[in-house]
């Protein structure tokens, strides 16, 4: 019964967090589409809530990233839970298609990369730097 509780809990907090997100993102182009505030809180209306919103979402993909590998983990208090990686073969052995696998690991990656373009934004950069760590994981 734990385990089964520690997953659900898991995935509860997991979509909370991506919705969170989104939410957050949506209030960016509520602020842009109808002009909400003067143009010197535009910053702080659309920059800061970009940002806590995709530090929500990579919140929720590390936390069903984390669910994920820990599917042959079978007490909530094992000594063996991982954090980062995880043996492909002991989650072929409980029957996951790598296609999970690869496709959770990916959706974390993506979220880690636009997580760090938003924090990069905050600095003035110079044109070369600001196009490798801003504009390219954008695209």
């Amino acid at each position: 019964v734990k385990t089964y509780s520690f997953r659900r809990t898991l995935a509860f907090w997991g979509a909370v967090m991506c919705v969170e997100g989104c939410l957050l993102f949506l209030w960016i182009d509520l602020i842009t589409t109808y002009a909400i505030g003067t143009p010197e809180m535009l910053y702080e209306l659309t920059k800061v809530p970009n940002l806590v919103g995709g530090l929500f979402f990579m919140t929720g993909l590390y936390l069903a990233w984390f669910e994920l590998i820990n599917m042959d983990t079978e007490k909530l208090n094992a000594n063996k839970l991982n954090y980062v990686w995880v043996s492909i073969q002991s989650l072929s052995d409980l029957g996951i298609e790598r296609s999970s696998y690869v496709g959770s690991l990916t959706y974390l990656i993506g979220a880690v990369f636009f997580t760090l373009s938003q924090v990069s934004d905050f600095w003035e950069l110079t044109p070369g730097v600001h196009s490798v760590l801003i504009d390219w994981p954008l695209i």
